[in-house]
């Protein structure tokens, strides 16, 4: 399974932690604020998908100087890119590729621009770039189904 889009939401998020981690703390600060009280009860808030986010791939490969230039462009504390979303009065990330891990590898990944090539035009999107989201893409590898 594929999971991927603009969520619109930052790493840490309510959105995201649902994703990545599969539910979301009962505490988290984005749940005080729910005033149609659909967010309750938190157990509803879960999943049991294995769901990864492709790039964080990038943090469990070996070495190599073009790896280490994408390494550079994710943050370690998420393992998510730095920025997928730059404008003005914004840079940070919103989109995200996630992944079933039981049936699917990352084979290779869109390398991640640089901040400062898509600052030159002060911000997307720019002559170069028609978007204000970076492109993000994943081709991937079926794994063997194991029998039960």
């Amino acid at each position: 399974m594929l999971v991927c889009g603009d969520f619109n939401s930052v790493p840490g998020s309510a959105p995201h932690a649902l994703l990545a981690m599969g539910k979301i703390e009962p505490m988290h600060p984005d749940l005080a604020l729910d005033p149609l009280g659909i967010l309750r009860p938190h157990s509803k808030l879960a999943h049991q998908l294995p769901l990864v986010s492709a790039y964080s791939s990038l943090a469990r490969v070996g070495v190599g100087l073009r790896l280490e230039q994408q390494k550079r462009r994710m943050d370690p504390s998420t393992n998510e890119p730095i920025f997928t979303n730059c404008t003005r009065d914004f840079i940070g990330t919103l989109d995200y590729i996630f992944y079933t891990a039981d049936s699917l590898a990352v084979e290779s990944l869109l390398e991640l621009l640089d901040e400062d090539s898509l600052r030159k035009d002060t911000a997307l999107p720019s002559p170069e770039w028609s978007s204000d989201h970076i492109a993000l893409l994943a081709e991937f590898r079926c794994m063997p189904r194991l029998r039960r």
